[in-house]
């Protein structure tokens, strides 16, 4: 039987730095371009991409076949802004979803209209420069709620059996106020967020069971790296964790953001 196409949780790194090759984003801009080394991107047909860059009240899923980029970025450099990347939409891919979730009592619909945030196209640019495998867009939804996004994760678990991957593109630690004093105060500070990160990766490793994501804002420094109500950059994890199925995840990626802010990533193949 031919082997299931991989779900895969990724640290984006903040707004076009990655791609720009700022220092503090380096590291995490090595590991995306490093993911070659993990997926065979010639065996891929499509890719399912849940983008914490987008909240919805219902799963929206992109349906268009060619789609522009949104730069939902502001302040930097003029080239970030002429970013491209050429990978096609996939209508009948995204029909297919939308049927799904509705399969699953899972409220869904399709936008053929709206660009690509930067949650798709900046790590994408680094994953697969080719842009050669189709993308469908996911929203995140609103309420945040665990259960709601390890649901749809199970719904896409289904898809990987044709060979088309999930990338959930969102941070591991995700405090946008933290992140701004980090960035004048780095080469001072020491990590804050050991506990949460073993937290995730004792999860994701299959020393806790996927469910205990479900009281991830119960655990020690939970609301610190994500808090209440901004923690749409760990939904993307929690699909991607829904679509692992039975399968134990491997840990691609650790690193230490500004010095201070212990990332992650996940593979489960």
């Amino acid at each position: 039987m031919e082997a299931y196409a991989p779900s895969l949780f990724i640290n984006h790194g903040g707004g076009p730095l990655p791609v720009l090759g700022e220092k503090h984003n380096i590291e995490i801009a090595h590991s995306l371009r490093n993911i070659s080394s993990f997926v065979d991107f010639k065996r891929i047909k499509a890719i399912i991409l849940v983008t914490a860059h987008r909240e919805e009240d219902i799963v929206t899923i992109s349906s268009g076949k060619n789609i522009d980029l949104i730069y939902d970025y502001s302040n930097f450099p003029p080239e970030s802004y002429e970013f491209k990347y050429a990978a096609v939409g996939d209508p009948i891919l995204a029909g297919r979803l939308h049927r799904a979730l509705k399969n699953a009592n899972i409220p869904s619909s399709l936008d053929e209209k709206r660009g690509w945030d930067h949650g798709v196209f900046i790590p994408m640019m680094l994953i697969n420069p080719k842009a050669d495998i189709p993308i469908v867009q996911v929203s995140v939804l609103k309420n945040q709620n665990a259960r709601d996004h390890f649901n749809v994760g199970k719904v896409l678990y289904e898809f990987r059996k044709e060979g088309i991957a999930i990338i959930g593109s969102g941070m591991s630690y995700h405090n946008m106020k933290e992140f701004k004093k980090a960035g004048q105060l780095y080469n001072d500070e020491v990590v804050v967020n050991e506990e949460f990160d073993k937290f995730l990766n004792d999860i994701c490793l299959g020393v806790l069971s996927p469910e205990a994501i479900f009281d991830w804002d119960k655990t020690p420094q939970g609301y610190e790296c994500h808090p209440l109500g901004e923690a749409d950059h760990l939904m993307p994890l929690i699909v991607c964790l829904g679509a692992a199925g039975n399968n134990t995840g491997k840990n691609i990626f650790s690193s230490v953001f500004y010095n201070k802010f212990k990332l992650c990533s996940f593979i489960w193949n």
